[in-house]
Protein backbone atom coordinates (compact mmCIF):
# COMPACT_ATOMS: atom_id res chain seq x y z
CA UNK A 1 0.00 0.00 0.00
CA UNK A 2 1.21 3.39 -0.80
CA UNK A 3 1.49 6.10 1.20
CA UNK A 4 -0.33 9.78 0.46
CA UNK A 5 1.16 12.21 -0.97
CA UNK A 6 3.01 14.43 1.11
CA UNK A 7 3.41 18.65 1.19
CA UNK A 8 4.32 20.41 4.65
CA UNK A 9 2.31 23.16 5.69
CA UNK A 10 5.08 25.33 5.28
CA UNK A 11 4.68 24.51 1.66
CA UNK A 12 1.69 25.30 1.31
CA UNK A 13 1.98 28.77 2.72
CA UNK A 14 4.53 29.73 0.58
CA UNK A 15 2.01 28.58 -2.82
CA UNK A 16 -0.28 31.47 -1.03
CA UNK A 17 2.52 33.54 -0.74
CA UNK A 18 3.48 33.21 -4.58
CA UNK A 19 -0.18 33.55 -5.89
CA UNK A 20 -1.38 36.30 -3.33
CA UNK A 21 1.98 38.12 -2.28
CA UNK A 22 3.89 38.06 1.12
CA UNK A 23 2.51 39.33 4.37
CA UNK A 24 -0.95 37.78 4.83
CA UNK A 25 -0.66 35.64 7.59
CA UNK A 26 -3.39 32.70 7.21
CA UNK A 27 -3.58 29.09 8.60
CA UNK A 28 -4.15 25.41 6.93
CA UNK A 29 -7.91 25.57 7.65
CA UNK A 30 -8.22 29.07 6.30
CA UNK A 31 -6.52 27.84 2.82
CA UNK A 32 -9.30 24.59 2.96
CA UNK A 33 -11.98 27.44 2.99
CA UNK A 34 -10.66 29.77 0.15
CA UNK A 35 -13.14 29.27 -2.89
CA UNK A 36 -11.72 27.51 -6.10
CA UNK A 37 -12.64 30.98 -8.03
CA UNK A 38 -10.22 33.15 -5.96
CA UNK A 39 -7.01 30.74 -6.30
CA UNK A 40 -8.13 30.47 -10.11
CA UNK A 41 -8.25 34.19 -10.38
CA UNK A 42 -4.93 34.87 -8.85
CA UNK A 43 -3.12 32.15 -11.20
CA UNK A 44 -4.44 33.37 -14.16
CA UNK A 45 -2.97 36.64 -13.44
CA UNK A 46 0.19 35.86 -12.20
CA UNK A 47 0.20 33.51 -15.20
CA UNK A 48 -0.32 36.62 -17.38
CA UNK A 49 3.21 38.21 -15.84
CA UNK A 50 5.18 35.56 -15.99
CA UNK A 51 4.44 33.30 -19.16
CA UNK A 52 7.75 32.86 -21.15
CA UNK A 53 5.88 33.43 -24.48
CA UNK A 54 5.28 36.91 -22.77
CA UNK A 55 8.60 37.82 -22.42
CA UNK A 56 9.17 39.54 -25.61
CA UNK A 57 5.88 41.32 -25.38
CA UNK A 58 7.00 42.70 -21.41
CA UNK A 59 10.72 42.94 -22.69
CA UNK A 60 12.16 40.87 -20.16
CA UNK A 61 14.35 38.00 -20.39
CA UNK A 62 12.17 34.36 -21.51
CA UNK A 63 14.63 31.77 -19.22
CA UNK A 64 13.93 33.55 -16.14
CA UNK A 65 9.60 34.15 -16.56
CA UNK A 66 9.61 30.58 -17.79
CA UNK A 67 11.40 29.69 -13.69
CA UNK A 68 9.01 32.14 -12.01
CA UNK A 69 6.00 30.79 -14.40
CA UNK A 70 6.71 27.38 -13.12
CA UNK A 71 7.12 28.59 -9.52
CA UNK A 72 3.67 29.86 -9.48
CA UNK A 73 1.83 26.88 -11.26
CA UNK A 74 3.33 24.82 -8.97
CA UNK A 75 1.94 27.05 -6.53
CA UNK A 76 -1.53 26.93 -7.73
CA UNK A 77 -1.30 22.97 -7.91
CA UNK A 78 -0.58 22.78 -4.49
CA UNK A 79 -3.13 24.88 -3.46
CA UNK A 80 -5.60 23.12 -5.84
CA UNK A 81 -5.12 20.04 -4.31
CA UNK A 82 -5.98 21.02 -1.18
CA UNK A 83 -8.98 23.09 -1.98
CA UNK A 84 -10.76 19.55 -3.60
CA UNK A 85 -9.88 17.61 -0.71
CA UNK A 86 -7.12 15.29 -2.55
CA UNK A 87 -5.78 12.40 -0.26
CA UNK A 88 -2.22 14.19 0.81
CA UNK A 89 -0.37 14.48 4.25
CA UNK A 90 -0.02 17.55 5.50
CA UNK A 91 3.15 17.90 7.45
CA UNK A 92 3.37 20.36 10.58
CA UNK A 93 7.34 19.85 11.14
CA UNK A 94 9.25 19.72 7.48
CA UNK A 95 9.60 15.84 8.35
CA UNK A 96 9.43 13.14 6.56
CA UNK A 97 7.08 10.04 6.37
CA UNK A 98 8.29 6.67 5.26
CA UNK A 99 5.82 4.99 2.55
CA UNK A 100 4.50 1.98 3.18
CA UNK A 101 5.06 -1.04 1.27
CA UNK A 102 7.56 -1.60 -1.50
CA UNK A 103 8.37 1.63 -3.16
CA UNK A 104 7.50 2.14 -6.90
CA UNK A 105 10.04 2.96 -9.32
CA UNK A 106 8.50 5.34 -12.04
CA UNK A 107 9.23 3.94 -15.87
CA UNK A 108 10.97 6.10 -17.80
CA UNK A 109 8.43 8.12 -20.48
CA UNK A 110 8.51 6.55 -24.21
CA UNK A 111 7.23 9.83 -25.25
CA UNK A 112 9.84 11.76 -27.85
CA UNK A 113 10.96 15.23 -26.54
CA UNK A 114 8.80 17.72 -28.41
CA UNK A 115 11.33 20.74 -29.28
CA UNK A 116 10.02 23.92 -28.95
CA UNK A 117 10.95 27.60 -30.76
CA UNK A 118 9.83 30.71 -31.15
CA UNK A 119 9.90 32.14 -34.76
CA UNK A 120 12.69 35.14 -35.26
CA UNK A 121 12.95 35.62 -38.96
CA UNK A 122 10.92 38.09 -41.06
CA UNK A 123 6.95 37.70 -41.50
CA UNK A 124 5.65 35.57 -44.56
CA UNK A 125 5.03 37.64 -47.27
CA UNK A 126 0.85 35.88 -47.48
CA UNK A 127 -1.92 35.56 -45.83
CA UNK A 128 -1.83 34.13 -42.49
CA UNK A 129 -4.82 33.35 -39.79
CA UNK A 130 -4.31 34.71 -36.06
CA UNK A 131 -2.09 31.45 -34.62
CA UNK A 132 0.41 31.97 -37.24
CA UNK A 133 -0.02 35.57 -37.09
CA UNK A 134 1.17 35.44 -33.27
CA UNK A 135 3.84 32.66 -33.86
CA UNK A 136 6.00 34.26 -36.69
CA UNK A 137 5.46 37.86 -34.49
CA UNK A 138 7.50 35.83 -32.29
CA UNK A 139 4.43 36.10 -29.37
CA UNK A 140 4.09 32.36 -29.04
CA UNK A 141 6.39 29.47 -29.41
CA UNK A 142 6.21 26.92 -31.64
CA UNK A 143 4.60 24.24 -28.97
CA UNK A 144 2.05 26.87 -27.90
CA UNK A 145 1.14 27.05 -31.44
CA UNK A 146 0.66 23.30 -31.67
CA UNK A 147 -1.19 22.67 -28.18
CA UNK A 148 -3.23 25.70 -29.53
CA UNK A 149 -4.82 24.36 -32.99
CA UNK A 150 -5.20 20.92 -31.10
CA UNK A 151 -7.56 22.74 -28.26
CA UNK A 152 -9.54 24.26 -30.83
CA UNK A 153 -10.08 20.97 -32.40
CA UNK A 154 -11.32 19.12 -29.18
CA UNK A 155 -13.90 22.17 -29.49
CA UNK A 156 -15.41 21.65 -32.57
CA UNK A 157 -18.75 19.76 -32.77
CA UNK A 158 -18.31 15.74 -34.48
CA UNK A 159 -19.80 15.82 -37.53
CA UNK A 160 -21.84 13.42 -37.13
CA UNK A 161 -24.07 15.52 -34.30
CA UNK A 162 -24.07 18.68 -36.90
CA UNK A 163 -25.68 15.92 -39.49
CA UNK A 164 -27.71 14.51 -37.19
CA UNK A 165 -29.15 18.18 -36.39
CA UNK A 166 -29.34 18.90 -39.72
CA UNK A 167 -31.21 16.14 -40.35
CA UNK A 168 -28.88 14.32 -42.71
CA UNK A 169 -27.86 11.22 -40.94
CA UNK A 170 -30.13 9.05 -38.73
CA UNK A 171 -28.90 8.27 -34.72
CA UNK A 172 -28.85 4.56 -36.72
CA UNK A 173 -26.95 5.97 -39.37
CA UNK A 174 -24.19 7.37 -36.89
CA UNK A 175 -23.77 4.40 -35.17
CA UNK A 176 -23.53 1.65 -38.27
CA UNK A 177 -20.50 4.29 -39.45
CA UNK A 178 -18.87 3.93 -36.48
CA UNK A 179 -19.39 0.13 -36.03
CA UNK A 180 -18.35 -0.33 -39.19
CA UNK A 181 -15.26 1.72 -39.06
CA UNK A 182 -14.46 -0.36 -36.39
CA UNK A 183 -15.07 -3.77 -38.23
CA UNK A 184 -12.94 -2.45 -41.19
CA UNK A 185 -10.17 -1.06 -38.94
CA UNK A 186 -10.38 1.72 -40.92
CA UNK A 187 -9.19 4.12 -38.27
CA UNK A 188 -7.20 6.12 -40.01
CA UNK A 189 -10.11 7.35 -42.34
CA UNK A 190 -12.02 10.69 -40.66
CA UNK A 191 -15.76 9.99 -39.93
CA UNK A 192 -17.00 12.37 -42.61
CA UNK A 193 -14.47 10.41 -44.94
CA UNK A 194 -16.04 7.16 -44.38
CA UNK A 195 -19.12 8.07 -44.07
CA UNK A 196 -19.24 9.86 -47.83
CA UNK A 197 -17.30 6.80 -49.54
CA UNK A 198 -20.03 4.41 -47.85
CA UNK A 199 -22.36 6.40 -49.84
CA UNK A 200 -24.15 8.21 -46.31
CA UNK A 201 -23.26 11.44 -47.61
CA UNK A 202 -22.34 13.40 -50.66
CA UNK A 203 -19.05 15.64 -51.60
CA UNK A 204 -21.60 19.15 -50.87
CA UNK A 205 -23.37 17.73 -48.04
CA UNK A 206 -19.61 16.60 -46.73
CA UNK A 207 -18.23 20.07 -47.53
CA UNK A 208 -21.52 21.82 -45.61
CA UNK A 209 -20.92 19.87 -42.72
CA UNK A 210 -17.23 20.74 -42.26
CA UNK A 211 -17.93 24.24 -42.95
CA UNK A 212 -20.54 24.56 -40.37
CA UNK A 213 -17.71 22.58 -38.11
CA UNK A 214 -15.34 25.41 -38.62
CA UNK A 215 -17.85 28.31 -37.63
CA UNK A 216 -18.83 26.51 -35.01
CA UNK A 217 -15.77 26.10 -33.23
CA UNK A 218 -14.00 28.16 -30.68
CA UNK A 219 -12.15 31.14 -31.81
CA UNK A 220 -7.98 30.22 -30.88
CA UNK A 221 -7.45 33.42 -29.10
CA UNK A 222 -9.50 31.90 -26.09
CA UNK A 223 -6.93 29.42 -25.47
CA UNK A 224 -4.44 31.92 -25.12
CA UNK A 225 -6.25 34.16 -22.82
CA UNK A 226 -7.47 31.06 -20.98
CA UNK A 227 -3.97 29.89 -20.73
CA UNK A 228 -2.97 33.32 -19.69
CA UNK A 229 -0.59 33.98 -22.74
CA UNK A 230 -1.97 37.06 -23.73
CA UNK A 231 -4.58 39.31 -22.10
CA UNK A 232 -7.75 40.13 -24.52
CA UNK A 233 -7.21 43.44 -25.27
CA UNK A 234 -3.56 42.12 -26.70
CA UNK A 235 -5.19 39.57 -29.20
CA UNK A 236 -7.86 42.32 -30.25
CA UNK A 237 -4.62 44.30 -31.37
CA UNK A 238 -2.75 41.60 -33.05
CA UNK A 239 -6.15 40.57 -34.27
CA UNK A 240 -6.43 44.12 -36.40
CA UNK A 241 -2.40 44.02 -37.24
CA UNK A 242 -3.40 40.55 -38.94
CA UNK A 243 -6.15 42.32 -40.93
CA UNK A 244 -3.10 44.94 -42.21
CA UNK A 245 -0.86 42.26 -42.65
CA UNK A 246 -3.11 40.23 -44.92
CA UNK A 247 -4.37 43.50 -46.72
CA UNK A 248 -0.97 43.95 -47.43
CA UNK A 249 -0.11 40.38 -48.28
CA UNK A 250 -3.40 40.76 -50.74
CA UNK A 251 -2.10 44.05 -52.56
CA UNK A 252 1.47 42.40 -53.21
CA UNK A 253 -0.70 39.55 -55.65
Amino acid sequence: MLALPVISKEDLLNAHNILFGPGTEISIDSLRNLEPWIITSAYRKKALETHPDRSKLLGKIEAEMKERFIEVTLAYRKLSSLMKGDPISILTNGAGIRRKGKERTPKPSKKKSFSDHFYKGALPRRKLMIGQFLYYTGLISWKTLVEAIAWQRRQRPPIGQIARNWGILSSYDIKMILTDRILERSYRERFGEYALRKGYLTSFELMALLGKQCTLQCPIGEYFAEQGILYAREIDEMVEKLRIHNRWAFELK
